[in-house]
């Protein structure tokens, strides 16, 4: 079998014989379509032959070139997309507050301000204080003392039936985009858990009735806006009331129909093993 090499300029061919000492006879192996390697095309003389294919230095850096290119593109298009992620978030940000902003400026008596020192003030003096923190659409009604422990605002852990204090939720002061301020007030002290609203009081009065409001004027009513209207004495909207009775209403017979499918069935079930 003739031996197989390789020329300086990567071809692959098939030794036929030696011209002299120093040149040999080759002839350049083509692949076919199928991929059979034969030899084919002219005989030519060469000076050096090579066991394994080599590339020249400038090919082997393009390789790695290409690699390289390969591997930081994708780091680069990461990169690239975080950048982008952040953009978005920066702007959509900058864009409540210049929102919030020019809604401020649209108070002509700077209501959002004053509210924020009135209440401040309040905190301050010696005056009553009310406490509503609205969590999933229910509202709890507390008094703050200044003296004692508020539920509302404390943590107090009761692991293994002892019962200590915590920590304090601090309140954290929102912008909406309307120009209005919500205090909100998270489970835990690293803000994590659920968030909640908080709103502040001089009297008990003002707490119920913006309860009332609050539950009057939501979109639609259900079991937990029943219960809460009870527990303040809210006056519904007849409308959305009677959609919310329907609503349970048609539940309840639809599920009856069910039941007495399945009691029609297990009466045939009971005919049949008798």
């Amino acid at each position: 079998m003739n031996e197989i090499k390789f020329t300086q300029d990567g071809k692959k061919v098939v030794v036929i014989g030696d011209l002299n000492q120093t040149d040999k006879i080759v002839q350049e192996i083509f692949v076919t379509e199928t991929g059979d390697e034969i030899p084919q095309g002219e005989r030519f003389v060469v000076k050096s032959l090579l066991d394994a294919p080599a590339i020249s230095w400038k090919q082997k850096a393009l390789l790695e070139l290409e690699k390289r290119y390969d591997t930081e593109s994708k780091d680069w298009d990461n990169k690239i997309d975080r950048m982008n992620d952040n953009k978005r978030i920066a702007y959509a940000a900058l864009s409540e507050r210049v929102k919030w902003l020019r809604s401020v400026a649209k108070e002509s008596n700077g209501k959002a301000f004053k509210q924020v020192i009135s209440l401040l003030a309040d905190f301050l003096s010696d005056t009553e204080k009310w406490v509503v923190v609205c969590d999933y659409r229910t509202y709890h009604l507390s008094k703050f003392d200044e003296d004692g422990v508020s539920s509302l605002i404390d943590r107090i852990n009761r692991d293994y039936n002892h019962i200590r204090f915590d920590s304090m939720r601090l309140l954290s002061l929102f912008g909406m985009s309307d120009g209005s301020l919500v205090y909100r007030v998270n489970e835990y002290g690293d803000g994590s858990g659920s968030e909640k609203d908080v709103s502040f009081f001089k009297s008990k009065d003002q707490a119920i009735n913006f309860i009332k409001d609050k539950l009057f004027n939501e979109k639609y009513y259900n079991e937990k806006t029943i219960e809460q209207a009870k527990k303040y004495g809210v006056i519904l909207d007849p409308k959305k009331l009677d959609e919310y009775v329907k609503t349970i209403t048609d539940n309840i017979k639809e599920e009856i129909s069910k039941r007495e499918q399945e009691i029609i069935s297990y009466k045939n079930k009971l005919k049949e093993i008798n």
